[in-house]
């Protein structure tokens, strides 16, 4: 292909690719807006409640006395009405709160936990409440990128207050928005991802494959023109800066748009978002009534009702870690701060300390969720941050990673040892395609050196110098026009002359 060649193509290239630009740059600038102007959250951890031994010896007297002999998750944990007991079933549908003293049931006390927690997270302590609703399936204002179901959808009044979405068994924020976020999501959704058109999704994966493929052959178009025309001299000053940044701008251009394009193949057709999944249900029969822990014991931050690897129950007592009272900064979910040390699993049908530990705990989930033997597990890892493979959507650490391999399918598997749930699973495939987004897409190979402010930042700056030079270049075709059929008429009326 002569330089000719490459002009005329790079030329064609640029109507679509101006527009993909436009539409994707500016939507993607909405999403660190979406951090940046969002609403505030008073805090980033989960309550933190102090359980003593009596907590643990009231759970099968309460459990009994209501006929409950089975559940999916049995739990202590600091409520809106002090410690509570926490029973589970239908995968979260369902949640029933005990008195550990009196072992009284809080009827419909779920909402108003979930009114607890918004205030909590937000700070809004005697703000009103608009309105509160379960959410068991996922839409516009809480897409499923956010991963946990169900929550409570709990909305203050007033004008752009706040909507918060809390995940009551974690006693977790799973997202925070208002009126400004939603209309910026909706805009990142719109224009980003083409949600609108997730009912046609040959259309839409088509139509972005069209707009990313043109993305990278202009960056790649343009790179060529560059080295095959060097030194001339342009007389254009809107010509020359276009050259200019092509120099600096060819490879975010190609990195953004080959890695949404691997990120789009790799994802399409997907049926299902991933949720968290909790395991069968637990038999509450035969637990014991004495006394788990030693006098003096330090206190407990999280009590569950867990199946060991034999299949026997077991509790699972948790203490904090750090000094009483000690504050972790909001970065800790991201940077690997402990919230809790080892914790200690007790027999629940004999009182005495269990030999397993955690680890042990989450390769026996693991064969649970995957049905694989334990032969097919390759490896284990304790995860305390956030990286491409488990992200900042999953919202719970530390969690274990347990790599298997069968003839069906390899990959990995993440078991929260608080309360034995698959929280997530990846693929080899889904490992590459997530080390290419994360590092490429999203840029996160700065992150360790400029945090991720200063990183936000810097890839806003190069979208919108993208977008300035795509104005550039689109100008110029503009202007080109007039000019060429100018050429053609000259052209015509000399070779009309010439006859």
């Amino acid at each position: 292909m002569n330089r000719q060649s490459f002009i005329r193509c790079h030329r064609i290239l640029a109507w679509i690719g101006g527009i993909a630009l436009l539409v994707f740059g500016i939507s993607g600038i909405s999403h660190p807006l979406m951090t940046w102007f969002g609403p505030p959250q008073a805090a980033f951890f989960p309550p933190q409640g102090n359980f003593s031994s009596t907590a643990v010896e009231a759970i099968p007297q309460v459990l009994a006395s209501h006929g409950i002999e089975r559940a999916q998750l049995v739990k202590v944990l600091p409520t809106a009405a002090g410690n509570l007991l926490q029973v589970s079933s239908d995968n979260g549908a369902v949640r029933r709160y005990f008195d550990l003293e009196s072992g009284a049931e809080h009827p419909d006390f779920d909402a108003r936990q979930a009114e607890w927690l918004a205030r909590y997270y937000t700070g809004l302590a005697d703000a009103p409440i608009r309105s509160i609703e379960l959410l068991t399936a996922f839409d516009t204002a809480y897409p499923s990128v956010n991963r946990l179901l169900p929550v409570w959808q709990v909305s203050f009044a007033g004008n752009d207050t706040p909507t918060t979405y809390v995940h009551t068994e974690l006693n977790a924020l799973a997202s925070i928005t208002n009126g400004t976020r939603t209309l910026q999501q909706n805009l990142f959704q719109a224009l980003h991802t083409w949600s609108w058109l997730d009912g046609a999704e040959p259309l839409r994966v088509t139509v972005l494959v069209v707009l990313c493929g043109t993305l990278a052959a202009m960056a790649v178009t343009g790179l060529i023109m560059v080295f095959v025309l060097p030194g001339r001299t342009i007389r254009s000053a809107g010509r020359r800066w276009h050259r200019r940044t092509a120099w600096l701008l060819w490879l975010p251009l190609l990195t953004f748009s080959t890695s949404g394009l691997y990120h789009l193949l790799h994802n399409a057709g997907d049926a299902e978002p991933q949720t968290l999944v909790y395991g069968a249900d637990i038999p509450l029969a035969g637990l014991s009534g004495g006394a788990l822990l030693e006098p003096g014991a330090a206190p407990l931050n999280s009590i569950t009702l867990l199946v060991g690897p034999a299949g026997e129950q077991l509790y699972r007592l948790a203490q904090p870690a750090g000094k009483p009272g000690q504050h972790v900064g909001h970065h800790g979910r991201f940077d690997g701060t402990p919230t809790e040390v080892p914790a200690r699993l007790v027999n629940a049908a004999t009182g005495a300390l269990s030999p397993f530990d955690d680890e042990q705990l989450a390769r026996a989930a693991a064969q649970r969720h995957l049905g694989i033997p334990a032969a097919a597990i390759t490896g284990t890892a304790l995860v305390t941050r956030f990286d491409s493979d488990y992200d900042f959507r999953n919202k719970r650490l530390p969690v274990w990673r347990v790599n298997y391999t069968s003839p069906q399918h390899s990959g990995s598997a993440y078991i929260d040892p608080a309360n034995g749930a698959l929280v997530d699973r990846i693929t080899n495939a889904d490992h590459w395609e997530g080390l290419s987004f994360s590092q490429l897409h999203k840029w996160n190979f700065l992150t360790p050196f400029t945090g991720r402010e200063i990183r936000d930042v810097l890839m806003v700056a190069t979208i919108l110098a993208l977008l300035t030079s795509a104005g550039l270049g689109i100008a110029m075709l503009i202007r080109r026009k007039p000019q060429l059929r100018a050429r053609q008429a000259a052209a015509a009326q000399t070779l009309l002359r010439g006859s």
